[in-house]
């Protein structure tokens, strides 16, 4: 069963909407996180080449049935912010129909002096 591979800490930063602007009219979204555990694995990355290199990766995320997250969230996993990229799901079984997992894509990007964003 996949709960059982889900051991490593992490957790998720929600952000939504505040009705609360900065001085310069830009929006102060509230944040609330949550720790749950999940499984982290490295799907691809990519580096541009240039100068001022920039290295692209993104992850595979696993986390337990019925895990709330959505393409505004951040994923923090052993001290390391990734991006929410696209919409995740929750998986089910087509024989049993019973949901198994959540499943999502992450992007984290960082520059050659080991900055990221």
């Amino acid at each position: 069963m996949i709960s059982n591979l889900l051991n490593l800490p992490c957790q998720i930063t929600r952000r939504r909407a505040s009705g609360v602007e900065d001085r310069y009219g830009n929006e102060i979204p509230t944040e609330n996180t949550v720790s749950t555990v999940c499984e982290l694995q490295q799907k691809q990355r990519n580096e541009d080449g240039s100068h001022n290199e920039l290295s692209d990766t993104e992850w595979h995320l696993f986390l337990p049935v019925g895990t709330s997250l959505d393409a505004t969230d951040v994923v923090i996993v052993d001290g390391m912010e990734y991006e929410v990229k696209g919409d995740p799901w929750e998986v089910r079984n087509p024989r049993t129909q019973a949901a198994s997992h959540v499943e999502a894509t992450l992007l984290r990007t960082s520059t050659a002096d080991g900055g990221a964003s």
